[in-house]
């Protein structure tokens, strides 16, 4: 008998909600189908206003909430017309939501994801876990990341040393066989480049590097912007477009006080997600690693070149690996609601430095 379960994720970046349906009714993960799934306009729009703002009220968590909740239960619903699902066959769906807020080192740590899993169960009548991190923080972790757990389980098995390194809004690596199993966010992946894109009409990213490819990198901006205490930070460590924004980029063009064009700022921020990818593998001192790239970022041509360039180990993506690098996030979440629902609890100390074992995930039901 099938054992299916649904993995929605939409990264830092809002670009999309991507799909995965999977078979788990044995060891072997067997993806049955997998679909990315646009977000409204309007609602990418606020997603953008409210990750940036200092501060948003009940009222506004509460309306977005509610309008990426109907988003991601169409994408369920989608995904089952598309695939032979039978929706009595569905044991879970795993939704990650919608990272408005993550502040783990604030006075009150919290975090904060959009797409009420209970209005998703409810309205699929069907079992959801969600709100993923949020156990993590209240054990003292950083919240994030949290699929080096399941990047161990269908990657490391080899026991062979490979970094996994996700490029979505925010770029976060997981250092496979090390030999303790390590995973941190490494700085900014796309959401400067895209939001850098977005002020100057270039679109909501920058097609393949296109437009970074025509600038020139300026050192001077290059070197303030590096000198940003977070690279400096040892892991435990986890970040988002709330710190890495807007107002980070105009903070480091007035500390350098000269004009620049816009071109170049754009590939001076390529950099900064280059190099602070490749200082924090280095900094891990290991030796004949491959490095496999997913998420968004692989679509960047510029970008995987100017990684491949920095780089003294082989690049490639998560494609040799077995899965496809667009939907590696979709698939371990659909993964890690199996591991909540079967009460399974991880050890993440030394990953985001929470104290002992926590679960990953809540089980909402569907209201009686």
């Amino acid at each position: 008998m099938a054992d299916i379960y649904i993995g929605l994720m939409s990264g830092t970046s809002a670009d999309s909600i991507d799909c995965a349906a999977l078979d788990l009714s044995s060891e072997e993960i067997k993806v049955l189908n997998c679909k990315n799934f646009e977000i409204p306009i309007d609602l990418k729009k606020d997603i953008f206003q409210s990750s940036q703002s200092e501060k948003i009220d009940q009222e506004q968590i509460d309306d977005l909430d509610f309008r990426m909740a109907e988003v991601l239960v169409d994408s369920v619903k989608e995904i089952i017309s598309y695939s032979d699902i039978e929706v009595e066959d569905i044991k879970a769906i795993g939704s990650h939501g919608q990272t408005i807020k993550h502040e783990p080192k604030s006075e009150n740590p919290y975090t904060l994801q959009i797409g009420d899993p209970q209005k998703i169960c409810n309205d699929l009548n069907i079992t959801t876990v969600g709100n993923y991190r949020h156990d993590d923080i209240g054990a003292g972790g950083e919240g994030a990341p949290l699929t080096p757990v399941f990047h161990n389980k269908v990657f490391g098995s080899d026991r062979e040393s490979k970094v996994i390194v996700n490029i979505g809004g925010v770029t976060n690596i997981t250092a496979l066989n090390y030999p303790e199993l390590i995973g941190f966010d490494t700085g900014p992946g796309n959401c400067l480049m895209d939001c850098w894109s977005r002020i100057h009409n270039v679109g909501n990213y920058d097609d393949k590097g296109s437009w970074a490819s025509s600038g020139t990198i300026n050192q001077s901006l290059l070197t303030e912007m590096m000198e940003d205490q977070y690279f400096s930070r040892k892991y435990p460590k986890s970040t988002g477009p709330d710190y890495f924004n807007h107002e980070w980029i105009k903070e480091n063009l007035l500390r350098i006080s000269e004009e620049i064009p816009i071109e170049d700022v754009q590939a001076t921020l390529v950099q900064v997600t280059v190099i602070s990818l490749i200082e924090s593998i280095n900094s891990l001192n290991f030796s004949n690693e491959n490095i496999y790239l997913c998420g968004g970022g692989v679509h960047n041509d510029f970008l995987c070149s100017e990684i491949n360039k920095l780089s003294d180990s082989k690049v490639g993506t998560t494609l040799e690996l077995g899965i496809d690098p667009d939907y590696v996030e979709a698939i371990s979440f659909g993964w890690l609601a199996k591991q909540r629902i079967e009460n399974k609890s991880f050890n993440l100390s030394e990953i985001t430095g929470s104290k002992g074992e926590v679960y990953l995930g809540r089980i909402y039901e569907p209201s009686k």
